[in-house]
């Protein structure tokens, strides 16, 4: 069994399949997957593991993309010495891997033993609305106690003045984002598609190594993960 082959009936079982496949490492994951039901985001076909259209032009990753991602994301944030995690999840469509994020910090018991703070971004408003709408449905708490605050960005800008513990990118820039690298706590992670649009994208990792006032790509470590495919991430006319 593997990526591409871990369809499932249920999101119970198509957990276990992706587990039984060596994708999904660690029981925290597997539990935040299990907990954030893809229906509530997926309306045809949730349990495939394949992209499948929410409209728009836009569609949400296969099962084993979001744990490929929460994987990485997991090991970057068990190390992190903040007391808190601030975590960026740009383009965040649908709203599933937000509501996963948010399910690992969301009080009273956080799964991850820490509280912290989601923030998601996409260009299109209609997104917005659609992503806060199946979030909604799924556990209305993550919005209403400011676990998960969903709002319109610029995927390239991502939001000033902030910096991250992580950051999700789930649309495959043609360039790497300096501007977007810089908000990385140092020991952060940014996982990023790279590639042009209807050809072969590669899913980065990269590190924020040292802090500095200006850009350097010295300052960061940046690892090439697998061979991917994603919608591109687009250069809006956002204020």
């Amino acid at each position: 069994m593997r990526a591409w082959t871990c369809h499932g009936r249920t999101q119970k079982e198509l957990i276990e399949k992706l587990q039984k496949a060596g994708i999904i490492l660690s029981e925290k994951v597997a539990h935040v997957m299990e907990i954030v039901d893809r229906k509530h985001f997926c309306p045809l076909n949730p349990y495939q593991d394949a992209p499948q259209s929410i409209g728009l032009g836009q569609t949400i990753s296969a099962p084993h993309m979001h744990a490929h991602v929460l994987e990485d994301i997991l090991g970057s944030l068990e190390k992190s010495s903040s007391s808190q995690f601030e975590i960026l999840d740009v383009g965040c469509g649908s709203g599933y891997l937000s509501a996963c994020l948010g399910q690992w910090v969301h009080p009273p018991k956080p799964i991850l033993g820490k509280f912290g703070k989601i923030y998601g971004i996409d260009v299109r408003s209609q997104l917005i609305e659609k992503c806060k709408k199946n979030i909604e449905n799924f556990n209305p708490t993550l919005l209403r106690d400011g676990t998960v605050e969903i709002s319109l960005g610029d995927g390239w800008k991502g939001i000033e003045k902030h910096e991250f513990d992580a950051i999700h990118v789930g649309a495959a820039a043609d360039s790497f984002p300096h501007r977007l690298m810089m908000q990385l706590k140092v020991g952060g992670i940014m996982l990023i598609p790279i590639g042009p649009e209807q050809s072969v994208q590669v899913l980065y990792r990269i590190e924020k190594t040292r802090d500095a006032p200006l850009f350097d790509e010295k300052n960061f470590s940046i690892e090439k993960l697998l061979e991917v495919r994603y919608v591109p991430l687009i250069h809006p006319e956002l204020p």
